[in-house]
């Protein structure tokens, strides 16, 4: 792990990790996918020039890449999918002090909440212009995006490993792990704030972004093992998380099939393919998607004349139609299918991997992190591997990693 930040000529933002021959792909790799997003170190140079040593030398600049940083996640993901046979995790090596994946795209507004916040925020943000936030969204949030899409289109489980601070802004210690399942907004509110994805979408989706069965094995593994573990503390999934956007994504994904299979002929007019271009586009960084939204939802012309304005309202108008219908049967079959995700958000405590030191100092890895890892790793992999007997989802032996009890313990392992 690269405490400092790296200044790099050529980045990759996402990264495949495989494992050496020893941890070969399983039948698990079809259908779980492990990832970090919060562990990378790399800064573009292209975004400083000459200046970059200079700016992130900035203590402000410094102090929020220590503080943003979920450091160790990557070491606790590479345990737990070697646990699970994977043959590899994904993990986002653009540093979260430039961009974060885990927000809707865009710069963050004055006094914004830091669950609200957008991918940029400050101090980074107010060290570059527009131009160079809309650049560095299309260079690398948009790169993110679709290759994410691409590794997690055919799985079932998206497991996020994530650290989290040691206390909160209280004082209070926290667990040593949490697990995160459910959206923030819907949460206190039984909805999702307007216009966060179309209105299509049914907000009590993100009531949990996984099976309950999923969660309460995962943490009755984990406690048994002797590990203090959360559900849904100290805090729950921003809307803009990527989970809560998978949901989404999955969800109009499902829709889509249903209408396709009830109406193929559809398939073969211009306008529906465009509209269902724009359901899926959950992040709203579509090519054309926003002009689509406005003309059917506002009423605003869009390029190709009052035609293709009429013609969008009228596709739509037959998906929402078919979906308003079928609503009832249409959750029972997603609840079942295999377009839906589950995602599960897992959050390790800083401290039981890294020595945190003062403020203001880099944290370093513990000399028995990597043991810790693993010790993590096998309640993690246990409780998934029991939800995926239950469901008939086909899963790898367990990989040679050593199953030492928990340091603190207080079971007896036989």
């Amino acid at each position: 792990m690269t405490a400092r930040p790296q200044i790099v000529d050529h980045l990759t933002p996402l990264e495949w990790v495989p494992f050496e021959p020893a941890f070969r792909d399983g039948p698990a790799d079809d259908t779980l996918l492990v990832y970090t997003i919060h562990d990378g170190a790399d800064v573009p140079r292209h975004l400083w020039l000459r200046d970059s040593e200079t700016v992130l030398e900035r203590p402000e600049i410094l102090a929020t890449y220590i503080a943003e940083r979920d450091w160790g996640a990557d070491r606790v993901a590479r345990a737990i999918a070697r646990r699970l046979g994977l043959g590899g995790y994904l993990r986002v090596r653009l540093a979260r002090l430039v961009l974060d994946f885990g927000r809707f795209p865009g710069a963050s507004a004055v006094g914004e909440s830091y669950l609200r916040r957008h991918a940029v925020y400050p101090p980074v943000e107010d060290l570059l212009t527009p131009e160079a936030i809309e650049d560095l969204l299309a260079r690398y949030y948009d790169a993110i995006s679709r290759q994410m899409c691409d590794h997690s289109a055919r799985k079932r489980l998206l497991l996020a490993v994530h650290t989290y601070d040691p206390r909160n802004v209280t004082g209070t210690e926290r667990p040593e792990l949490s697990l995160v399942e459910r959206s923030m907004t819907y949460q206190r509110k039984s909805t999702l704030p307007p216009h966060v994805f179309d209105p299509l979408f049914p907000p009590q989706l993100v009531e949990t972004t996984c099976a309950r069965r999923l969660t309460y094995e995962v943490a009755l593994a984990c406690e048994s093992a002797g590990w203090p573990t959360a559900i849904a503390y100290p805090y729950t999934m921003p809307e803009g998380s990527m989970e809560i956007r998978a949901i989404a994504w999955s969800w109009f994904r499902h829709l889509r099939a249903c209408f396709t299979a009830a109406r193929p002929d559809r398939s073969h007019e211009p306008m529906h393919p465009r509209v269902w271009q724009m359901l899926l586009d959950v992040t709203r960084r579509g090519d054309g998607c926003d002009l689509l939204r406005e003309a059917i939802h506002c009423g605003t012309p869009i390029p190709g004349g009052a035609g293709h304005a009429i013609d969008a309202r009228a596709a739509y108008d037959e998906i929402r139609d078919f979906a308003e219908r079928h609503q009832d049967d249409l959750l029972a079959s997603f609840s079942a299918s295999a377009d839906r995700f589950d995602c599960l958000g897992l959050e390790v405590r800083k401290d039981l991997l890294s020595d945190l030191g003062d403020d203001g100092e880099l944290p370093r890895p513990l000399p028995d992190a990597d043991t810790v890892a693993d010790q993590i790793a096998v309640p993690i992999a246990d409780g998934i591997g029991a939800w995926c007997h239950a469901r008939g989802v086909p899963v790898a032996r367990p990989a040679a990693v050593p199953a030492t009890p928990h340091h603190r313990s207080f079971v007896t392992t036989h």
